[in-house]
């Protein structure tokens, strides 16, 4: 006798257009939770609480750009905090926030630009008929203190602090705030499992836009939790060493290996002096 298959059993979920368009952008994103949903609703935009922005495009990184080992130290200002700072160095380089490669809480500092004289060079660069092709962009975030993340996120989210004394380009995204605590508590949020999840749901390609950050909804009573400053401040101080325990880092002063030994002991593991 023929067995008859057996019927599966399906469950439909009914969602209405209106859940969608609490979203911003209404992604089709029928897996968000109801509580999810809400938290749209009821929690604050990022816009309210940072300032995101695109930065510097040079319209020739070949020409304006370098890695930061390419050029003499002498003529790179690490610590200008401001564009009247930078004028005042009288140097040629700066370091340049151009994104990166995947890595949370801290780093990713590899470039300088040439921005001389209040980036008299990039400022002057035109086509063939005169037209401008730079595009200096919101000239009055240069050097200050950032989150930042890279326009390109082909797996997951990372977000990174940046110190003062760098100006981002426009693929190196940043956030900005006058208030140090508050970019520390959203760094800690963005780079949770929860800021992936939401950031995915926003924005599932690879390009994450200044527009899908801003719209992220930021629950104050979490972010405002104190009690996790000292773990964050703690995340971005151990990336900042890892970071700089590497030869190709402007931090590095010596191999994390050596760091226990003393330093009457590492005499042999200096070159000579001629």
């Amino acid at each position: 006798m023929k067995r008859l298959p057996i019927p599966m059993l399906v469950t439909f979920i009914e969602l209405t257009k209106a859940n969608f368009a609490k979203i911003p952008g209404m992604p089709i994103a029928y897996w968000a939770s109801e509580n999810l949903i809400h938290d749209f609703e009821v929690g604050t935009r990022m816009d309210e609480l940072v300032d995101a922005r695109q930065g510097l495009a040079t319209a020739d990184n070949k020409r304006f750009l370098r890695l930061w080992y390419e050029v003499s130290n002498t003529n790179i200002s690490f610590h200008s905090t401001s564009i009247a700072d930078s004028i005042k160095s009288q140097k040629k380089w700066f370091p340049c926030n151009k994104g990166g490669a995947y890595r949370k809480w801290f780093g990713n500092y590899d470039y300088v630009v040439n921005w001389g004289n209040d980036g008299q060079a990039i400022r002057g660069f035109t086509d063939s008929n005169g037209k401008v092709r730079s595009r200096p962009q919101n000239t009055n975030y240069y050097f200050r203190e950032a989150i930042t993340w890279s326009d390109i996120t082909s797996g997951n989210f990372s977000m990174r602090y940046r110190s003062s004394g760098s100006i981002h380009n426009n693929v190196g995204m940043s956030a900005f705030s006058d208030s140090h605590i508050d970019l520390l508590m959203i760094l800690g949020l963005m780079n949770s499992p929860v800021g992936n999840y939401i950031l995915k749901l926003l924005n599932p390609t690879i390009h994450l836009e200044i527009g899908n950050f801003n719209a992220f909804p930021v629950i104050l009573d979490v972010v405002q939790d104190y009690n996790v400053q000292h773990d964050i401040r703690s995340l971005v101080e151990i990336a900042q060493i890892d970071w700089d325990s590497f030869e190709a880092a402007w931090g590095f002063t010596h191999h994390p290996l050596l760091s226990h030994i003393a330093d009457d002991n590492l005499s042999h593991c200096r070159s000579p002096v001629g």
